[in-house]
Order: structure tokens, then C-alpha cells, then sequence
């Protein structure tokens, strides 16, 4: 039976909120939205009591864990120093102090951090910054970014424009034409073939005309298709050889969710920009940032047509920073990295028991950072049409067992990206959970 308080809020949101990706229509006729009220740990609970595990992280950003004092801790003492400035004519200690440690643990040279409110927007700077660079150089042609097909990288404009035709977001009404060109989308386990089809791409689309290649190391959105040993390295040496900026989107992948601080440092890669959010400040506050290399950031140093136009006026919010760098000394003296790279292979290994059943399509990850892939023939690999319908079939049976998950490029694959610090235990317990909607959505698929 439903609490007074969720029948009194869920009317209120149904009347008045606009959830993102949503329809209207459905949210209207729906008894919902749940109502989460608590958190704890890698649970949350709803306004009626009802326990779920977060087995997303809050959308992949909660990696050290939903409840941490600390952080709480951290942010009231900005407070009550400088709850709010600028950081266009000013700046506090907070902000100079993470842009310092976020170039002590980034790869390599990367060394100049220009903080945004969140990960589209890091997005945006980092087009912006590559564009810009090139053409202070006389390169002003080079305006075309190069994406790979499924990739996503945000909503706005900008990010929409290097997205690969994303299939939750893409909406025509807004892209009549971009500068983003599309690659081919990435299977498990690519290596220099496809960094081959890229070039192909760049060569066909003329290389003096190309600014940047935009991607997720571990190709999360599309499949988690994670790539081979040998397919960074390569284009990184292909970015090199053609004098193209490479971008590498870590804002789902960075602060230990691989197993590593990022997915870069598995294959000693530097990129030129790395973007970064979500497990910045563990979603304890809205944060972004684009941390350069040296030798790109100094090219912006002189006259103001060198000057880097781009801001918002909550930048590098300083209260932001003052989370962020108590939560990356959390990462760093809890060992979340490690303890993600021992408790992905774990998680792993017992999702792979659950391959007998019909529905179980494959699974692969790293660290926490996990894929499931749902078909109807297992054999073949054929899915639904749309993919989606069993990721929603799917999506909801885990829900009404206590589990949150989502469903990524093309909507088959359901997204497990636990906190770092989740225990075995509860690990068990959502294996569990996939197992029982394993088999519910076996029933719904193919027995209808």
C-alpha cells in the first residue's frame, strides 16, 4: 500500500515536473515516478519503503558510494568560507587546488584544467578548444569531428553534433546539419582494424579538414564494445600522424571505475584533452572539466584573439572543487580503483553463470563497468525490434526486484556500473536479482 506522502508527490510530479527522457504522455498515465527519499551505501529507498540496489551508481557518477560524511563534511566548509564566486574575475583556493591534482593524476602532460558546471558542457569546451586551436594555427578548415557510430557524449548542441546517432537522443529537429562525421561503431575487442576504418573515414573526408576524434576509451554507450590492447596506442600514433586532436571522453570511465584512476592509463595513452565529471565529485555536486595538454593550452597565451571566449557562471563552482578534491582523496586512500578492478572480475565471473539462461546474450566489462546483452536467439544473436523493447522488458523486471539498471546503444544492453566499494554480498544479491529477471523476460519475449 502506497504512503500518503508518495499518492500526494507523485500527483504533484505528474501535474508539474518534465522528466528527462520521457514521455509526458506515459508519466501522466503511469502510477509513478518512484520517489526515492534515502540513501545509503549502494542502496536506495523509496518514500514506501522499498530498498533498491543502485546497481548504475546514480547514472555512473556515485563511485565512492551514496551516505559519504565526508564529502557531505567537505562541502559544508566550503560553504561557510565562499559559498559562491565567479571564476571569471576571481577565484578561491579550492579551484586552484583540484585543477592542481587533476594534473597530477592525469596521464602525462595533461596539466590545464577549464572546469565547467558539468560533462555535456566539458563536451562543448573541449570542441570548442580543438577548433580554436587549430585554426590560431592557420588550419581553418579543420572543423569536422570524428565520432563512431552509437557513441554518445550529451545533449546539447555541440555534444549532439559528435554524438554517433545515439538511440535515445537523436532527434533531427536539431541536427539539420553538424560537423560531426561518423565511424563505424566498434566491436568487442577492436584493435588497429579499426583504427584503419577511422583513417579510411579522415581520408575520405580530406585530413586538413578534420579538428578532432571524440571518444569513450571503453566505448561504454556503444555496447561497452571494449577495445583491444593494441587499439588506443594506434590512435593515438594515427592522431599524431595526421595532426588531429585527440579527445578522450572519461566522464563515465574516469575516477577508478575501470580499475584504474582512468581508462586511458590500461594502455599508457595520453590523449590532448580528457573530459571528465560524474565520478569527479561523486555526483555529490554538478561539476565538469576539460584538463589539456601543456603544449594546446599555450598556444591560447598572447594577443585576445588567443583568448578562449567560452565560460558559464557556474564554472568550476567552488564548493564543487572542495568535494571533488575530498573525493578524490577518498579514491586514492580507499584504494577504489583496486578494489573496482578485484570486485568488475568478481561481478564478471558470476555473470557468466547466468549464461544457460535464453535471454543472455553475452557479457563483458571492465572493472565496474559491465555490459549485458539481451537477444532472443542465442545462436544467431538477434535481438527485438526496436532492441529496446527487451531492455525495457528487462529494465523493469530488475526494478520491481530491487534493482536499478539502465539500457545503453542500441537498447538491448543493459549498462552495470555498481559503486566501486560495493561488498561481495551485495554483489551476490544483484547476480540474484538478474538471474530472476533472466528468467521473467524469457517468459514475456518468447513465450508471447
Amino acid at each position: 500500500m502506497k504512503h500518503p506522502d508518495t499518492i500526494r508527490l507523485q500527483q504533484l510530479a505528474r501535474q508539474h515536473l518534465w522528466m528527462p527522457f520521457t514521455q509526458l504522455a506515459d508519466l501522466i498515465a503511469d502510477d509513478g515516478p518512484r520517489i526515492i527519499c534515502r540513501a545509503d551505501g549502494s542502496y536506495l529507498y523509496d518514500t514506501d519503503g522499498k530498498a533498491y540496489l543502485d546497481g548504475v551508481s546514480a547514472l555512473e557518477a556515485m563511485v565512492a558510494g551514496h551516505g559519504r560524511e565526508a564529502l557531505l563534511d567537505a562541502a559544508i566548509r566550503q560553504y561557510r568560507q565562499v559559498a559562491f564566486i565567479d571564476l571569471f574575475r576571481y577565484v578561491t583556493p579550492s579551484q586552484i587546488e583540484l585543477a592542481a591534482k587533476l594534473a597530477e593524476i592525469t596521464p602525462g602532460d595533461l596539466s590545464r584544467t577549464f572546469f565547467t558546471p558539468g560533462g555535456g558542457e566539458a563536451v562543448e569546451v573541449a570542441i570548442k578548444i580543438a577548433r580554436q586551436y587549430h585554426y590560431m594555427r592557420g588550419e581553418v578548415d579543420r572543423v569536422k569531428v570524428i565520432t563512431r557510430h552509437g557513441a554518445y557524449h550529451g545533449t546539447t548542441f555541440g555534444a549532439m553534433a559528435v554524438d554517433g546517432n545515439y538511440h535515445a537522443t537523436r532527434n533531427y529537429i536539431f541536427q539539420p546539419d553538424t560537423f560531426g562525421r561518423i565511424a563505424p561503431a566498434p566491436e568487442v575487442g577492436c584493435g588497429v582494424e579499426h583504427v584503419r576504418e577511422i583513417a579510411a573515414l579522415i581520408e575520405r573526408e580530406n585530413p586538413r579538414t578534420v579538428s578532432a576524434i571524440h571518444l569513450d576509451p571503453m566505448n561504454t554507450a556503444i555496447r561497452v564494445a571494449i577495445p583491444g590492447d593494441d587499439f588506443l596506442p594506434a590512435l593515438r600514433q594515427m592522431c599524431d600522424d595526421y595532426g588531429i586532436i585527440l579527445i578522450a571522453d572519461e566522464i563515465i570511465t574516469g575516477f577508478g571505475r575501470t580499475g584504474k584512476m582512468f581508462a586511458c592509463d590500461h594502455y599508457g595513452v595520453v590523449p590532448d584533452i580528457m573530459t571528465l565529471s560524474k565520478g569527479l565529485s561523486s555526483g555529490y555536486f554538478p561539476i565538469g572539466a576539460a584538463v589539456v595538454r601543456g603544449a594546446i593550452a599555450d598556444a591560447f597565451t598572447g594577443g585576445p584573439e588567443h583568448t578562449f571566449r567560452h565560460g558559464h557562471t557556474y564554472s568550476g563552482h567552488p564548493v564543487g572543487c572542495a568535494i571533488a578534491l575530498e573525493n578524490i582523496r577518498l579514491i586514492e586512500s580507499e584504494g577504489l580503483a583496486a578494489q573496482a578492478a578485484e570486485s568488475g572480475a568478481y561481478l564478471l565471473e558470476r555473470l557468466q553463470e547466468l549464461s544457460h539462461h535464453a535471454c543472455f546474450g553475452g557479457v563483458r566489462g571492465k572493472g565496474m563497468l559491465v555490459g549485458l546483452e539481451l537477444v532472443i536467439d542465442k545462436a544467431t544473436g538477434e535481438t527485438t525490434t526496436p532492441p529496446g523493447k527487451i531492455g525495457l522488458i528487462f529494465r523493469l523486471a530488475c526494478r520491481e526486484r530491487g534493482l536499478i539498471l539502465l539500457s545503453i546503444h542500441p537498447g538491448n544492453v543493459m549498462l552495470i556500473a555498481p559503486p566501486l566499494n560495493m561488498p561481495r554480498a551485495e554483489i551476490d544479491a544483484l547476480v540474484a536479482i538478474i538471474d530472476g529477471a533472466l528468467a521473467d523476460t524469457a517468459k514475456a519475449v518468447l513465450q508471447s
